[in-house]
């Protein structure tokens, strides 16, 4: 008995884990794309990162902005190109990189995309968790199991599930963060100057590349995720539309509220640096206002870490763990949940080394996947070379991991200070450009005689 076509039923658990879509289970609009986007970043880690860029490196609020806005910038250009293979491809987005790693060789990316789809779960429950202890006083471990628990139920349903919440939430929390908004740009203190006493202080040109890199980070974050969400799309919708509603969803909800958690940092300085970052927004005015805030932490750990657990679980199917994607759903918020519990005491420096670590691999990744498409395959790939066991380890394999070592120098942070941000720490943390620029120069050295005829015929 074949399975009824999943369509537009939301109650109905996705019965497609890692396959290629037909054309005949294409539904949606490219609208989706723009309302997913925008509630999964209108949330407390999003704002946590501007607030990061001032107490962690001591900018001012003009300093961090302009550091926050340039790394977005070259985050949605990256996430919003990628996001156009969905429609195209019909095809989970680790399920493209296998057409430049191999399939086996995929094994690399795929592995560290579901520990990073953990960790970010990790990471946004914490905070939700605060949000939720401070709002019901509630003991951690309670307030962490409701919200593990809650957003599970929702990425165990799925594609059309998470972007109707998404759809909603997002209207919600756009209206809440408006109102801390107005609180805060209308009492932030802009001259305020760079504090060389800052915990990372690197100066103020390395601060800013810091920022930049923290922003540039976040995004990258997202785009192993891209066509995950696009890839039941009709076939013919137009890339631009893709694109542009990826693009500026992004850089709207990431850049308005990281410069409004620099904001936040600048005027409520001794909340800001608690481990709690729920304080800043329970103290900020009206008093009334706090506890709505508070709120829409809890709502906005939701719409972020729904796409965590779902991309997390398609990313473990990618390296073979013979599971069926909605129970890969669950061990993912499982992991997190543990893992949310073990970290919460030491939220700032721990966020900033995962954006981090996240940037070193990723980087390089979308580099390869970005030439393989528009370079090497232009964009002509039969569906069985995704599912082929036969293409081992491939070129771009190799380009990721030599350009993964090129950038190690570069590294800047309290994990690790390589050779040259030793030397030049007024250049900040380098490390993602290198590997980007190096990774793709290779690749396209590596496979430029690889013209793979595959044109329609």
């Amino acid at each position: 008995m074949s399975t009824p076509i999943y369509r537009d039923e939301v109650v109905r658990i996705e019965p497609k884990g890692i396959e290629h879509i037909a054309v005949k289970e294409r539904h949606g609009r490219v609208s989706s794309v723009f309302s997913l986007w925008f509630g999964a970043n209108v949330e407390l880690a999003t704002l946590t990162t501007g607030t990061a860029a001032v107490t962690l490196f001591g900018l001012n609020f003009w300093q961090a902005a302009l550091g926050l806005i340039i790394g977005n910038v070259l985050g949605v250009v990256l996430l919003g190109l990628l996001s156009t293979y969905g429609p195209k491809l019909g095809v989970p987005q680790m399920v493209q990189s296998r057409a430049a790693f191999g399939f086996f060789g995929n094994f690399g990316p795929g592995i560290l995309t579901t520990l990073a789809g953990v960790m970010w779960f990790a990471v946004n429950t914490v905070l939700g968790a605060f949000a939720f202890q401070e709002l019901f006083h509630a003991n951690f471990f309670l307030a962490l199991l409701v919200m593990v628990m809650i957003q599970v139920v929702v990425a165990v349903y799925g594609y059309n599930m998470i972007h109707l919440v998404e759809r909603w939430l997002a209207i919600v929390l756009t209206l809440v963060f408006i109102g801390v908004s107005w609180f805060a740009f209308t009492h932030v203190p802009y001259q305020v100057a760079y504090n060389p006493h800052a915990p990372v202080a690197l100066g103020i040109s390395g601060g800013v590349i810091e920022a930049v890199g923290l922003a540039f980070s976040y995004l990258m974050g997202w785009t192993v995720y891209a066509s995950d969400y696009t890839r039941y799309l009709p076939e013919k919708t137009p890339g631009r539309l893709v694109f542009w509603n990826a693009a500026l969803a992004n850089f709207i909800s990431c850049a308005w509220l990281e410069i409004l958690g620099a904001g936040l940092a600048l005027l409520l300085p001794v909340y800001a640096q608690n481990a709690n970052p729920t304080l800043m927004l329970n103290h900020v005015h009206p008093n009334w206002l706090g506890p709505i805030a508070l709120v829409a932490v809890i709502l906005g750990t939701l719409t972020a870490n729904v796409l965590n657990i779902y991309s997390g679980s398609l990313s473990a199917l990618v390296v073979n763990i013979p599971l069926k994607r909605w129970m890969a759903a669950v061990v993912v918020g499982v992991l997190g949940g543990i893992l949310a519990y073990i970290g919460h005491r030491s939220y700032y420096v721990g966020y900033e080394n995962f954006l981090f670590l996240l940037g070193y691999w990723l980087a390089p990744w979308a580099a390869v996947v970005l030439v393989d498409y528009f370079v090497i395959f232009r964009s002509h790939y039969p569906v069985e070379l995704f599912y082929d066991p036969r293409r081992i380890v491939s070129r771009g394999f190799w380009a990721w991991a030599l350009a993964i070592v090129a950038s190690v120098p570069f590294f800047n942070q309290t994990l690790y200070l390589g050779a040259f941000a030793k030397h030049f720490p007024q250049f900040g943390d380098l490390s993602y450009y290198v590997g980007f620029v190096v990774a793709g120069l290779l690749y396209w050295l590596f496979a430029r005689e690889q013209r793979v005829a595959l044109e329609p015929s």
